[in-house]
């Protein structure tokens, strides 16, 4: 048996009969990290029938968008083009990088958006009619983030200034609608991204200005009696490169260049290029073979 001295004993005592620590003490002494949740993201309003702009203050590099297939996504400067491609899409949470910063809020689909451009410019902060209101979405600087996309950024655009000028080489994949046609002048792939060179005849008196182009991976497309095959997949490819808002003027004969991240794909798959007019409703849509693209030469 332990014997204890008097003094020893009172303070075992002591040490017993005190209150057990409450649970916000508990919690005080190791700090939770960070957490940035939903309720905290400003919600961005969309609609399928308008763009909506969000300005940040430094060149954009990167968006990500959860469900991509629900909208479409343009980048020109610091500047980010956003519209639903079709009518009531659910919300999902976008991530803009800019600068050596990170952005990140919701889209939300309304019919009416009551605001069309979103200025971020001073330090990540919502600003209206000039006045800041509380910071939303910011998150802390990546210092290596702005370095690295623009070493990436130069090596993309360019191989698509060699690009174009290679000698035409697929004019047999096309499509002709409304008196354009779009086909497919080259195609080349290097470890990281597939690089693309369209072709566009306006035979047409209007020009035809490129507001948004869409890449989707189709895979297993063959189509049953009246209906397409229900395992179907379709992946959507944000393009890395290209230049923004190209015009291809009214009787005239006009080139596209796009880099996408390079992807494989089967022998029943392919990839469907659609082009969007700015102000107007003609839109093409090329299906481009897989086997094209997986037996383009390297670059």
């Amino acid at each position: 048996m332990r014997l204890y001295t008097l003094p020893a004993l009172l303070g075992l005592l002591s040490l017993l009969s005190a209150p057990a620590p409450s649970a916000a003490q508990t919690t005080a002494a190791t700090p939770a990290p960070a957490v940035v949740t939903s309720d905290n993201l400003l919600d961005v309003a969309v609609s399928d029938s308008s763009t909506t702009y969000l300005v940040f203050g430094g060149p954009v590099s990167l968006v990500d968008v959860g469900m991509a297939g629900n909208y479409l996504v343009k980048i020109e400067a610091n500047a980010v083009f956003v519209r639903a491609k079709r009518k009531h899409v659910p919300p999902t949470p976008m991530l803009i990088r800019y600068g050596s910063k990170y952005w990140m809020g919701r889209l939300v689909y309304t019919g009416r958006p009551v605001l069309q451009l979103y200025d971020f410019q001073k330090d990540g902060a919502l600003s209206i009619n000039g006045k800041t209101t509380a910071s939303a979405g910011a998150a802390p600087e990546n210092e290596l983030a702005l370095d690295k996309e623009r070493e990436k950024k130069a090596v993309v655009e360019g191989k698509l200034s060699q690009l174009r000028k290679a000698r035409e080489e697929h004019q047999a994949v096309a499509v002709v609608d409304n008196d354009l046609v779009l086909s497919l002048a080259n195609v080349r792939n290097d470890k990281d991204f597939t690089y693309l060179r369209f072709k566009v005849i306006n035979k047409t008196n209007i020009d035809y200005n490129v507001d948004f182009t869409d890449f989707q991976l189709v895979e297993n497309a063959q189509k049953k009696f009246l209906a397409r095959k229900k395992n179907e997949a379709r992946r959507p490819l944000a393009p890395s490169g290209g230049r923004p808002n190209q015009v291809i003027n009214g009787r005239t004969t006009g080139y596209l260049t796009y880099a996408i991240p390079l992807y494989a794909a089967t022998e029943r798959g392919y990839l469907e290029v659609t082009l969007r007019e700015l102000n107007g409703a003609r839109v093409l849509v090329l299906p481009v073979p897989s086997r094209v693209i997986n037996r383009a030469s390297t670059i």
